[in-house]
Protein backbone atom coordinates (compact mmCIF):
# COMPACT_ATOMS: atom_id res chain seq x y z
CA UNK A 1 0.00 0.00 0.00
CA UNK A 2 1.30 3.78 -0.97
CA UNK A 3 -0.57 4.65 1.95
CA UNK A 4 -0.50 4.47 5.79
CA UNK A 5 -3.38 4.92 7.92
CA UNK A 6 -4.45 4.80 12.03
CA UNK A 7 -6.74 2.08 13.42
CA UNK A 8 -8.41 3.85 15.91
CA UNK A 9 -9.40 1.73 19.40
CA UNK A 10 -8.82 4.22 22.27
CA UNK A 11 -10.50 7.25 23.21
CA UNK A 12 -7.20 9.25 23.38
CA UNK A 13 -6.30 8.63 19.47
CA UNK A 14 -10.49 9.28 18.96
CA UNK A 15 -10.08 12.87 20.47
CA UNK A 16 -6.41 13.42 18.46
CA UNK A 17 -7.91 12.40 15.67
CA UNK A 18 -11.04 14.44 15.58
CA UNK A 19 -8.72 17.28 16.71
CA UNK A 20 -6.64 16.78 13.15
CA UNK A 21 -9.16 16.38 11.55
CA UNK A 22 -11.63 19.43 12.78
CA UNK A 23 -8.92 22.00 11.31
CA UNK A 24 -9.72 21.02 7.89
CA UNK A 25 -11.60 22.08 4.93
CA UNK A 26 -12.92 18.73 3.71
CA UNK A 27 -12.94 14.82 4.42
CA UNK A 28 -13.75 11.97 2.94
CA UNK A 29 -16.15 9.49 4.66
CA UNK A 30 -17.35 6.00 4.13
CA UNK A 31 -18.35 3.27 6.19
CA UNK A 32 -18.65 -0.56 6.29
CA UNK A 33 -21.36 -2.47 7.72
CA UNK A 34 -22.73 -5.89 9.48
CA UNK A 35 -26.03 -6.24 7.35
CA UNK A 36 -25.24 -9.55 5.43
CA UNK A 37 -24.82 -11.23 8.88
CA UNK A 38 -27.67 -10.03 11.25
CA UNK A 39 -31.12 -9.15 11.74
CA UNK A 40 -30.16 -5.21 12.53
CA UNK A 41 -27.51 -4.16 11.05
CA UNK A 42 -24.90 -1.90 12.74
CA UNK A 43 -22.13 0.84 11.68
CA UNK A 44 -18.73 -1.24 11.93
CA UNK A 45 -16.39 0.87 11.09
CA UNK A 46 -16.27 4.40 9.99
CA UNK A 47 -13.19 5.64 7.65
CA UNK A 48 -12.16 9.17 7.50
CA UNK A 49 -9.59 10.29 5.44
CA UNK A 50 -8.11 14.13 5.62
CA UNK A 51 -5.57 15.71 3.37
CA UNK A 52 -3.12 13.21 4.31
CA UNK A 53 -4.35 11.53 6.92
CA UNK A 54 -6.49 8.55 7.35
CA UNK A 55 -8.38 7.00 9.79
CA UNK A 56 -10.47 3.89 10.55
CA UNK A 57 -12.74 4.19 13.58
CA UNK A 58 -14.30 1.55 15.38
CA UNK A 59 -17.14 1.89 17.46
CA UNK A 60 -17.34 -1.85 18.40
CA UNK A 61 -13.82 -1.26 20.26
CA UNK A 62 -14.01 2.82 21.37
CA UNK A 63 -16.27 3.46 24.07
CA UNK A 64 -18.35 6.01 22.21
CA UNK A 65 -17.78 7.45 18.66
CA UNK A 66 -20.81 10.29 19.46
CA UNK A 67 -17.22 12.74 19.81
CA UNK A 68 -17.89 12.58 16.15
CA UNK A 69 -21.09 14.42 15.87
CA UNK A 70 -19.50 17.88 15.88
CA UNK A 71 -17.10 17.08 12.81
CA UNK A 72 -19.88 15.48 10.30
CA UNK A 73 -22.35 18.49 11.74
CA UNK A 74 -19.48 21.71 10.82
CA UNK A 75 -20.77 23.02 7.65
CA UNK A 76 -17.62 24.73 7.05
CA UNK A 77 -16.39 20.69 6.59
CA UNK A 78 -17.06 19.43 3.01
CA UNK A 79 -18.10 15.87 3.42
CA UNK A 80 -17.20 13.71 0.29
CA UNK A 81 -18.89 10.33 0.29
CA UNK A 82 -18.94 7.80 -2.89
CA UNK A 83 -23.04 6.07 -2.64
CA UNK A 84 -23.71 8.07 0.29
CA UNK A 85 -27.04 7.32 0.50
CA UNK A 86 -26.58 3.79 2.91
CA UNK A 87 -23.64 5.84 4.90
CA UNK A 88 -25.35 8.92 5.60
CA UNK A 89 -28.50 7.02 6.64
CA UNK A 90 -26.70 4.36 8.29
CA UNK A 91 -24.65 6.90 10.69
CA UNK A 92 -28.27 8.75 11.55
CA UNK A 93 -30.01 5.56 12.23
CA UNK A 94 -26.58 4.52 14.81
CA UNK A 95 -26.06 7.72 16.39
CA UNK A 96 -28.44 10.61 15.04
CA UNK A 97 -25.54 12.97 12.88
CA UNK A 98 -27.00 15.46 11.08
CA UNK A 99 -24.00 15.75 7.78
CA UNK A 100 -23.86 18.12 5.86
CA UNK A 101 -22.57 19.66 3.58
CA UNK A 102 -22.18 16.49 1.46
CA UNK A 103 -20.34 15.59 -1.43
CA UNK A 104 -21.06 12.31 -3.68
CA UNK A 105 -18.60 11.48 -6.25
CA UNK A 106 -21.12 8.41 -7.65
CA UNK A 107 -23.79 10.89 -8.28
CA UNK A 108 -20.68 13.77 -9.98
CA UNK A 109 -20.14 10.49 -12.26
CA UNK A 110 -23.19 9.94 -13.26
CA UNK A 111 -24.10 13.41 -13.78
CA UNK A 112 -21.32 13.77 -16.78
CA UNK A 113 -22.30 10.94 -18.72
CA UNK A 114 -20.41 7.98 -16.67
CA UNK A 115 -22.24 4.60 -17.15
CA UNK A 116 -19.43 2.83 -15.08
CA UNK A 117 -19.35 4.49 -11.89
CA UNK A 118 -18.50 2.30 -8.81
CA UNK A 119 -15.54 3.44 -6.55
CA UNK A 120 -13.39 0.91 -8.53
CA UNK A 121 -13.91 2.20 -12.04
CA UNK A 122 -13.16 5.36 -11.53
CA UNK A 123 -10.21 5.12 -9.12
CA UNK A 124 -8.70 2.79 -11.78
CA UNK A 125 -9.98 5.19 -14.32
CA UNK A 126 -7.76 8.62 -12.75
CA UNK A 127 -5.26 6.67 -11.12
CA UNK A 128 -4.97 3.44 -12.70
CA UNK A 129 -5.01 1.91 -8.96
CA UNK A 130 -7.05 -1.24 -8.73
CA UNK A 131 -9.23 -1.06 -5.62
CA UNK A 132 -9.35 -4.87 -3.80
CA UNK A 133 -13.10 -6.11 -3.70
CA UNK A 134 -11.70 -9.49 -1.43
CA UNK A 135 -13.51 -8.48 1.53
CA UNK A 136 -16.44 -6.88 0.08
CA UNK A 137 -18.61 -9.24 2.36
CA UNK A 138 -16.74 -9.21 5.19
CA UNK A 139 -18.24 -9.95 8.58
CA UNK A 140 -17.48 -6.63 9.71
CA UNK A 141 -18.75 -7.55 13.02
CA UNK A 142 -16.64 -10.08 14.21
CA UNK A 143 -13.57 -9.09 16.37
CA UNK A 144 -10.54 -8.92 15.73
CA UNK A 145 -10.33 -7.61 12.34
CA UNK A 146 -7.46 -8.70 10.18
CA UNK A 147 -4.73 -6.29 8.43
CA UNK A 148 -6.02 -7.56 5.14
CA UNK A 149 -9.63 -6.26 6.22
CA UNK A 150 -8.52 -2.69 7.77
CA UNK A 151 -6.18 -2.01 4.73
CA UNK A 152 -9.49 -2.64 2.62
CA UNK A 153 -11.39 -0.64 4.23
CA UNK A 154 -8.99 2.25 4.55
CA UNK A 155 -8.43 2.56 1.23
CA UNK A 156 -11.38 3.42 0.32
CA UNK A 157 -11.68 6.79 1.33
CA UNK A 158 -7.72 7.85 0.10
CA UNK A 159 -8.45 8.62 -3.40
CA UNK A 160 -12.35 10.62 -2.42
CA UNK A 161 -10.78 14.40 -2.52
CA UNK A 162 -8.70 14.13 -5.71
CA UNK A 163 -11.80 12.30 -7.45
CA UNK A 164 -13.93 14.97 -6.28
CA UNK A 165 -11.46 17.30 -7.56
CA UNK A 166 -11.38 16.10 -11.16
CA UNK A 167 -14.85 14.88 -11.53
CA UNK A 168 -16.30 18.54 -10.32
CA UNK A 169 -14.15 20.34 -13.36
CA UNK A 170 -16.20 17.82 -15.65
CA UNK A 171 -19.35 18.86 -14.10
CA UNK A 172 -18.84 22.59 -14.20
CA UNK A 173 -17.75 21.92 -18.25
CA UNK A 174 -21.15 19.95 -18.83
CA UNK A 175 -22.87 22.98 -17.03
CA UNK A 176 -24.49 20.13 -14.28
CA UNK A 177 -23.23 22.19 -11.24
CA UNK A 178 -27.02 23.12 -10.26
CA UNK A 179 -28.12 19.80 -10.80
CA UNK A 180 -25.62 18.29 -8.41
CA UNK A 181 -25.43 20.93 -5.53
CA UNK A 182 -29.29 20.46 -5.12
CA UNK A 183 -28.82 16.91 -5.08
CA UNK A 184 -26.29 16.97 -2.12
CA UNK A 185 -28.34 19.14 -0.51
CA UNK A 186 -31.11 16.82 -0.79
CA UNK A 187 -29.17 13.95 0.39
CA UNK A 188 -28.68 15.69 3.69
CA UNK A 189 -32.20 14.83 4.32
CA UNK A 190 -31.93 11.37 3.43
CA UNK A 191 -33.38 9.07 6.72
CA UNK A 192 -33.32 5.64 7.15
CA UNK A 193 -36.78 4.45 6.03
CA UNK A 194 -36.47 0.36 7.19
CA UNK A 195 -40.01 -0.55 8.39
CA UNK A 196 -40.76 -2.77 11.06
CA UNK A 197 -41.85 -6.68 10.12
CA UNK A 198 -45.05 -6.49 8.40
CA UNK A 199 -46.64 -10.08 7.44
CA UNK A 200 -48.67 -8.69 4.79
CA UNK A 201 -45.49 -7.33 2.55
CA UNK A 202 -45.80 -11.35 1.86
CA UNK A 203 -47.08 -10.02 -0.68
CA UNK A 204 -44.30 -7.92 -2.49
CA UNK A 205 -41.80 -11.36 -2.88
CA UNK A 206 -41.76 -12.62 -6.57
CA UNK A 207 -43.96 -15.21 -7.35
CA UNK A 208 -46.36 -14.06 -4.88
CA UNK A 209 -49.43 -12.70 -6.77
CA UNK A 210 -49.52 -16.03 -9.04
CA UNK A 211 -50.21 -17.88 -5.66
CA UNK A 212 -54.26 -18.77 -5.43
CA UNK A 213 -55.73 -17.23 -2.11
CA UNK A 214 -54.72 -20.24 -0.07
CA UNK A 215 -50.94 -20.67 -1.09
CA UNK A 216 -50.58 -16.85 -0.39
CA UNK A 217 -52.22 -17.54 3.18
CA UNK A 218 -49.29 -19.97 3.59
CA UNK A 219 -46.80 -18.24 2.33
CA UNK A 220 -47.74 -14.95 4.92
CA UNK A 221 -47.31 -17.50 7.39
CA UNK A 222 -44.19 -18.68 6.15
CA UNK A 223 -42.57 -15.31 5.93
CA UNK A 224 -43.95 -14.70 9.56
CA UNK A 225 -41.81 -17.69 10.82
CA UNK A 226 -38.75 -16.68 8.64
CA UNK A 227 -38.99 -13.49 10.78
CA UNK A 228 -39.17 -14.77 14.44
CA UNK A 229 -36.32 -17.24 13.47
CA UNK A 230 -34.04 -14.37 12.11
CA UNK A 231 -34.72 -12.70 15.19
CA UNK A 232 -33.53 -15.64 17.16
CA UNK A 233 -30.77 -16.05 15.49
CA UNK A 234 -30.10 -12.60 14.40
CA UNK A 235 -29.57 -13.12 11.55
CA UNK A 236 -31.04 -11.17 8.28
CA UNK A 237 -34.12 -13.34 7.04
CA UNK A 238 -32.67 -14.44 3.38
CA UNK A 239 -30.16 -16.54 5.35
CA UNK A 240 -32.79 -18.20 7.20
CA UNK A 241 -34.56 -19.43 4.15
CA UNK A 242 -34.77 -17.60 0.36
CA UNK A 243 -37.96 -16.08 -0.57
CA UNK A 244 -38.13 -18.11 -3.87
CA UNK A 245 -37.86 -21.66 -1.06
CA UNK A 246 -40.90 -20.05 0.56
CA UNK A 247 -42.90 -19.61 -2.89
CA UNK A 248 -41.83 -23.50 -3.41
CA UNK A 249 -43.13 -24.35 -0.19
CA UNK A 250 -46.53 -22.64 -0.64
CA UNK A 251 -47.09 -24.12 -4.11
CA UNK A 252 -45.99 -27.48 -3.24
CA UNK A 253 -47.82 -27.73 -0.03
CA UNK A 254 -45.61 -30.95 2.15
CA UNK A 255 -47.82 -32.34 4.21
CA UNK A 256 -44.83 -34.16 6.29
CA UNK A 257 -41.14 -34.65 7.37
CA UNK A 258 -40.78 -37.11 4.23
CA UNK A 259 -42.12 -34.61 1.38
CA UNK A 260 -40.62 -31.42 2.91
CA UNK A 261 -36.97 -33.68 2.60
CA UNK A 262 -38.23 -34.70 -0.88
CA UNK A 263 -38.39 -30.98 -2.07
CA UNK A 264 -35.18 -29.96 0.40
CA UNK A 265 -33.11 -32.48 1.00
CA UNK A 266 -30.15 -30.66 2.76
CA UNK A 267 -29.93 -26.63 3.04
CA UNK A 268 -30.07 -24.86 5.93
CA UNK A 269 -34.12 -24.62 5.50
CA UNK A 270 -34.12 -28.33 6.79
CA UNK A 271 -33.04 -27.23 10.26
CA UNK A 272 -36.11 -25.73 11.36
CA UNK A 273 -39.26 -28.07 8.44
CA UNK A 274 -41.12 -28.81 11.77
CA UNK A 275 -41.81 -25.40 12.00
CA UNK A 276 -41.78 -24.60 8.15
CA UNK A 277 -44.69 -27.56 8.42
CA UNK A 278 -46.46 -25.65 11.12
CA UNK A 279 -46.60 -22.79 9.05
CA UNK A 280 -47.76 -24.65 6.18
CA UNK A 281 -51.05 -26.19 7.95
CA UNK A 282 -51.92 -23.04 9.59
CA UNK A 283 -52.16 -21.70 6.74
CA UNK A 284 -53.73 -23.69 4.89
CA UNK A 285 -56.34 -23.85 7.27
CA UNK A 286 -57.05 -20.25 7.90
CA UNK A 287 -60.65 -18.93 5.88
CA UNK A 288 -60.01 -15.36 7.12
CA UNK A 289 -59.71 -13.49 3.73
CA UNK A 290 -56.32 -11.98 3.09
CA UNK A 291 -55.59 -7.93 4.23
CA UNK A 292 -56.10 -5.64 1.35
CA UNK A 293 -52.69 -3.28 1.04
CA UNK A 294 -54.51 0.16 0.76
CA UNK A 295 -52.22 3.16 -0.43
CA UNK A 296 -52.47 6.44 0.81
CA UNK A 297 -55.66 8.30 0.35
CA UNK A 298 -55.15 10.93 -2.30
CA UNK A 299 -51.86 10.32 -3.41
CA UNK A 300 -51.12 10.60 -6.47
CA UNK A 301 -49.47 7.64 -7.13
CA UNK A 302 -53.04 5.35 -5.78
CA UNK A 303 -54.79 7.58 -9.04
CA UNK A 304 -54.35 4.81 -12.20
CA UNK A 305 -53.52 6.64 -15.34
CA UNK A 306 -56.08 7.21 -18.04
CA UNK A 307 -55.42 5.78 -21.56
CA UNK A 308 -54.85 9.20 -22.64
CA UNK A 309 -52.23 9.93 -19.93
CA UNK A 310 -50.85 6.17 -20.83
CA UNK A 311 -50.10 7.80 -24.23
CA UNK A 312 -48.70 11.20 -22.71
CA UNK A 313 -46.51 9.15 -20.36
CA UNK A 314 -45.07 7.09 -23.55
CA UNK A 315 -44.68 10.43 -25.85
CA UNK A 316 -42.65 12.37 -22.49
CA UNK A 317 -40.83 9.02 -21.78
CA UNK A 318 -39.66 9.28 -25.71
CA UNK A 319 -38.54 12.81 -25.42
CA UNK A 320 -36.98 11.99 -21.98
CA UNK A 321 -35.22 9.25 -23.53
CA UNK A 322 -33.74 11.30 -26.61
CA UNK A 323 -32.96 13.97 -24.95
CA UNK A 324 -30.89 12.12 -22.26
CA UNK A 325 -29.00 10.35 -25.72
CA UNK A 326 -28.47 13.77 -26.37
CA UNK A 327 -26.76 14.94 -23.38
CA UNK A 328 -24.77 11.68 -23.09
CA UNK A 329 -26.31 10.77 -19.52
CA UNK A 330 -28.43 8.33 -18.17
CA UNK A 331 -32.11 8.87 -18.91
CA UNK A 332 -32.97 8.91 -14.98
CA UNK A 333 -30.27 12.04 -15.32
CA UNK A 334 -32.64 14.29 -17.03
CA UNK A 335 -36.27 12.92 -15.60
CA UNK A 336 -37.21 9.96 -13.07
CA UNK A 337 -40.20 7.69 -14.42
CA UNK A 338 -41.56 8.43 -11.27
CA UNK A 339 -41.21 12.29 -11.81
CA UNK A 340 -42.95 12.11 -15.44
CA UNK A 341 -45.98 9.48 -14.05
CA UNK A 342 -46.29 12.58 -11.38
CA UNK A 343 -46.64 15.97 -13.53
CA UNK A 344 -48.77 13.68 -15.99
CA UNK A 345 -51.08 12.29 -13.29
CA UNK A 346 -51.36 15.90 -11.54
CA UNK A 347 -51.88 17.50 -15.51
CA UNK A 348 -49.26 19.83 -15.23
CA UNK A 349 -50.41 22.70 -18.15
CA UNK A 350 -47.29 25.54 -16.92
CA UNK A 351 -44.05 26.21 -15.84
CA UNK A 352 -45.46 27.28 -12.42
CA UNK A 353 -47.52 23.92 -12.16
CA UNK A 354 -44.32 21.82 -12.20
CA UNK A 355 -43.34 23.83 -9.19
CA UNK A 356 -45.82 21.94 -6.99
CA UNK A 357 -44.18 18.58 -7.68
CA UNK A 358 -42.35 16.79 -4.80
CA UNK A 359 -40.65 15.02 -7.29
CA UNK A 360 -39.25 17.59 -9.83
CA UNK A 361 -35.82 19.53 -9.13
CA UNK A 362 -35.39 23.64 -8.93
CA UNK A 363 -32.32 22.53 -11.75
CA UNK A 364 -35.40 20.09 -13.96
CA UNK A 365 -37.61 23.10 -13.99
CA UNK A 366 -35.09 25.90 -14.75
CA UNK A 367 -33.25 23.15 -17.49
CA UNK A 368 -36.24 21.41 -18.90
CA UNK A 369 -39.53 23.09 -17.59
CA UNK A 370 -40.51 24.82 -20.71
CA UNK A 371 -39.64 21.88 -22.86
CA UNK A 372 -41.79 19.64 -20.79
CA UNK A 373 -45.03 22.35 -20.68
CA UNK A 374 -44.69 22.07 -25.09
CA UNK A 375 -44.47 18.30 -25.47
CA UNK A 376 -47.30 18.34 -22.55
CA UNK A 377 -50.06 20.52 -23.99
CA UNK A 378 -49.14 20.43 -27.78
CA UNK A 379 -50.55 17.88 -30.18
CA UNK A 380 -52.50 14.66 -29.28
CA UNK A 381 -50.36 11.60 -28.12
Amino acid sequence: MSFEYQYITTSEARDEAIDRLSRLNEISVDIEGDSLYHYNERVALIQISGEDRHYVFDPFLLDSVLELRPLFENRAILKIFHGSDYDITSLKRDYGFKIGPVYDTALAARAIGMLRYSLKELVFRYFQVTLSKEHQKSDWSVRPLSKEQLDYAAEDTVYLSSLRLLLNEEVEKRGRADQILEEFKLMEELAWTRKPFDPDDYIRIKGANALPPEGQQILRELVGIRDQLAKEKDLPPFKVAHSADLVRLATERPADETAFLDIFPRGRIVKDRLLWLEAISRGAALTKPLPKKSKKAGSVSSVPMTRYQQKLFVKLRLWRDKQAEAEGVEASMILTTLGLADIIKKRVASVEMLKTSSIIRKWQIDRYGEQLVKELTTSTP
